[in-house]
């Protein structure tokens, strides 16, 4: 059917009778043919109709609303004339979940507002400024307001923004996020503020129970839109699934990275912000370079961080994922299982993790940071969950990363049950265990989460006798990643990018030279650096896809293009020249001039 499929090649934006302007901007884009949310929701918004769209991530949610939105304020700010007081006034409220989604949808609408941005201005309120200073920006009226709610909500109790009688068109992006996060209370008090009658858009990755009931709450007679890919869309992202020890995570991960068996960008997910470092650290052992990204990094690195990453300069983000930190959770049937889970391990004598949770309270963290959901990772090759997730719904919304637009990815997630948890529970004492819930028992709820879409989740056999010759590499990376070197890398890191963050404030395009202390990189070094572990020896070659030389045929380590250094064949000897060197250097020993300490040893014998 037409409709399932992710372009709509019958229709074009020209055909939305779309504001000229807007069409211009769309051709500079490269936009020919509008997505399946953007084709079914567009023509419906421009008719004044409310929409409630649930459409995956990627498929082009952002502008099914921006667009509808512009021409609005467009066809408003054309009813007033020059002089006309009430032109200028707030129209918008666009809502999001995470300052970063904000940034994002900021961006996204500033290109379409190309060749109208002098009759129509934006402004993103969700940074982390105080509101006294964000006072001046809503004091000129900008015509479009992008929010987070606890920020839109601290500005209209503060009377800074007043909408009762000017906004006229409110979105809620990624409206089950914003649920989720806690926001529910703060969209409820905003809607005090608001008027009566005004044009809502509701945009979600799935339905739920809270969102249905927002809908009751601000939607009049909406246009439900449940757009779902086709089959053959399904089949892009490819889903892999690993069985291991904790341990082993490590030494696969290496393997992949290093042998190259996964081509092009990865993002490479944990469950917390100490692991986060930890991989990165013992990735750096072996010359692997990745980029962090979680909720201790000011605001400016991360949007740059995934800015540069999706212009193909760093290949490798390790992201911490917190949305279990968040309430992202099961429901109905799975919280059922994750309640009995939780019985269990009472039953077997364990307590759940009161401690742990307040000790992660104590970090100094972003609450609204969000990298599963909502930012616009592009061109990503495959999602490696290094930590499996907590639930069916974040793992969903993290093998959303990657096969967007058409495109074909892979996930690859390791899985540790409780029996090979509890088997090496001894020996991997040194490697902090994030997750207290048997991913075996995630993983059953996932695989039945996936089977209703209609894809399932493969097991990836690794051939472990291959790998074995890494094991003690392994061993000497991890002894060099201790839990202090841990800590002074995770401070390191975070004083790096407080300092980048000031310089990301200036337009670096303008100063070239100052984009190499940009860079989000750099090795953090642990205490014990061992340059042996660098290059992988020609004998611990795998037989499993071994790179090859272009020009010889033979293997060669991967990201080296000369022979190491203890690779080197022995020179022939020059019998001749080393004789010559031989007495010069004895003629240099026997001069007292060139050897101060020979010629006080003579005076004493006298």
């Amino acid at each position: 059917m037409a409709d399932q499929k992710l372009l709509d090649t019958e229709v074009t934006f020209s055909s939305f009778d779309l504001d000229a302007r807007l069409v211009r901007a769309l051709a500079k884009l490269k936009f020919t043919s509008p997505t399946l949310v953007q084709a079914k929701a567009i023509p419906l918004a421009l008719k004044g109709v409310d929409i409630l769209a649930r459409a995956r991530t990627g498929s082009g949610k952002t502008a099914a609303y921006s667009l509808p939105v512009i021409q609005n304020v467009l066809q408003l700010k054309e009813a007033f004339t020059d002089t006309d007081e009430a032109r200028q006034a707030t129209r918008a409220l666009i809502l999001v979940p995470t300052r970063e989604l904000a940034e994002q949808v900021t961006d996204h609408i500033k290109k379409l507002l190309l060749y109208c941005s002098q009759e129509i201005t934006v402004a993103n309120i969700a940074g982390n400024i105080a509101p006294q200073f964000q006072k001046p920006i809503l004091a000129e009226l900008p015509d479009i307001v992008v929010a987070t709610p606890s920020k839109a909500l601290a500005h209209l109790e503060a009377q800074n923004m007043v909408l009762k009688t000017s906004l006229e068109n409110l979105v809620i992006d990624e409206a089950d996020l914003v649920l989720s996060f806690g926001y529910s209370d703060d969209v409820r008090k905003i809607l005090t503020y608001l008027p009566k009658i005004h044009r809502s858009f509701l945009m979600s990755a799935t339905l739920t129970k809270d969102v249905d009931e927002l809908k009751q709450l601000i939607l009049r007679k909406p246009a439900i839109l449940k757009l779902e890919e086709e089959a053959n869309e399904a089949d892009n992202l490819v889903q892999y699934s690993v069985t291991c020890s904790e341990r082993e995570k490590f030494l696969l991960t290496f393997v992949v990275l290093k042998l190259r068996l996964i081509r092009g960008k990865i993002i490479m997910f944990v469950n917390d912000i100490e692991r986060c470092y930890k991989l990165k650290l013992f990735l750096e052992q072996f010359s692997i370079k990745t980029c962090v990204l979680n909720s201790e990094l000011p605001l400016n690195s991360r949007y740059h961080i995934v800015q540069e990453f999706n212009k193909g300069i760093y290949d490798y983000i390790i992201a911490t994922d917190e949305s279990e930190l968040k309430g992202e959770q099961d429901t109905d049937d799975e919280d059922e299982e994750m309640e009995d889970d939780e019985v269990d391990d009472e039953a077997n004598g364990k307590k759940n993790n009161t401690k742990k949770s307040k000790k992660t309270k104590k970090v100094v963290k972003d609450k609204e940071y969000g990298v599963s959901r909502g930012v616009d990772f592009q061109n990503v090759a495959a999602v490696i969950n290094f930590d499996f997730p907590k639930s069916a719904k974040a793992y969903t919304h993290r093998i959303g990363r990657t096969a967007r637009g058409g495109q074909r990815g892979m996930s690859l997630s390791f899985v540790v049950p409780k029996d090979i948890a509890e088997q090496h529970r001894d020996r991997d004492r040194t490697i902090s265990r994030s997750s207290a819930i048997d991913d075996s028992k995630v993983l059953a709820r996932v695989e039945k989460d996936q089977s209703n879409r209609g894809v399932s989740i493969k097991p990836y056999n690794f051939d472990k006798k291959q790998v074995d010759g890494f094991r003690y590499r392994l061993e000497d990376a991890l002894r060099a990643v201790t839990g202090v070197a841990v800590r002074e890398a995770r401070v390191k890191e975070l004083k790096n990018e407080i300092l980048n963050s000031e310089k990301l404030k200036a337009h670096f395009e303008d100063k070239p030279k100052d984009l190499d202390f940009l860079r989000h990189d750099r090795p953090l070094h642990p205490t014990r650096v061992q340059q042996h572990l660098k290059h992988i020896p020609q004998y611990l070659m795998p037989k499993i896809a071994p790179p090859t030389s272009a020009a010889t045929g033979t293997a060669v380590a991967d990201n080296q293009s000369e022979i190491p250094a203890h690779q080197i064949p022995f020179k022939k000897v020059d019998n001749k020249k080393r004789s010559r060197q031989y007495a010069a250097n004895k003629k240099r020993k026997n001069d007292p001039l060139k050897n101060f300490s020979m010629g006080a040893g003579k005076k004493q014998k006298k």
